[in-house]
């Protein structure tokens, strides 16, 4: 790890309404999380690491960022970004290589209007050609769904360009009914770009009779043309970040909120 450009470097546990931001990383004229979190503090001069980029529109209940700045902050909040918890550091650190995982929520209508149009799956320089003919959301072929795509699998059709390690883990992978939408909660090591919600997406198909189920193993080790497009953004949470205290602990230097 670097030693810190700043004199002052903290852990802030943060929350935040994704609607209105385009992601949570600076971006130039583009209003973001971190953009206007350093605003609010009045902070010009920093560095910082953050556990999860969150994508455009997308919300968090929680998250974690370290910033390195060369004062003190004064803590702020705003009805958008809420700082829950602070804890003064004793350097910078890359607060990425303290995550053990992360809960995502995505909340999905009873009776979704969208889902991926699959035409073909390559598989060893074959392309199998996708007929289908959309159907009623069946939620017994979006749960057998779900379950295939629980383990280390490689989701390289699940991400947006394409990814130098495309393996990720997923935990856990369950859905609850609620009165007119379902909890999708997933759990998992790593995510990729917009890797969720292109999940639900094809998961959607699964479900409107579109996907074939015999085919869904296949999608982990052949190509998707075209892959499934990112479900709706503002419908997905960071629920949990899980950190190794353990080891965290060791670069705090003070509690102060």
């Amino acid at each position: 790890m670097q030693e810190s450009f700043y004199r002052y470097n903290y852990l802030l546990k943060i929350s935040y309404n994704g609607k209105n931001f385009y992601g949570v990383v600076p971006q130039k004229n583009l209003r973001t999380v971190v953009g206007e979190l350093v605003n609010i503090l009045g902070i010009e001069k920093y560095r910082f690491s953050i556990v999860s980029r969150t994508d455009k529109g997308v919300s968090a209940e929680e998250n974690y960022l370290v910033i390195s700045t060369d004062k003190e902050i004064e803590i702020k909040s705003t009805e958008e970004i809420k700082i829950l918890k602070v804890f003064k550091l004793k350097r910078f650190i890359n607060i990425r290589e303290f995550s053990r995982g992360k809960i995502y929520y995505y909340f999905l209508p009873e009776n979704p209007n969208f889902f991926f149009k699959p035409k073909y799956l390559i598989l060893d320089n074959k392309r199998i050609i996708i007929n289908w003919k959309e159907g009623e959301f069946d939620l017994n072929r979006y749960i057998f769904g779900i379950n295939k795509f629980v383990g280390r699998k490689s989701f390289h059709n699940f991400v947006k360009g394409r990814c130098n390690n495309c393996f990720c883990t997923i935990r856990k992978f369950d859905v609850f009914k609620r009165e007119n939408y379902y909890i999708n909660v997933i759990e998992g090591d790593r995510f990729l770009y917009e890797m969720i919600r292109r999940i639900i997406s094809f998961l959607v198909s699964v479900g409107k009779n579109v996907f074939p189920l015999e085919y869904i193993d296949l999608v982990f080790i052949g190509k998707l043309d075209p892959k499934p497009f990112p479900a709706p953004a503002e419908n997905l949470l960071l629920k949990k970040v899980l950190l190794d205290w353990n080891k965290l602990y060791h670069y705090i230097e003070e509690i102060i909120l």
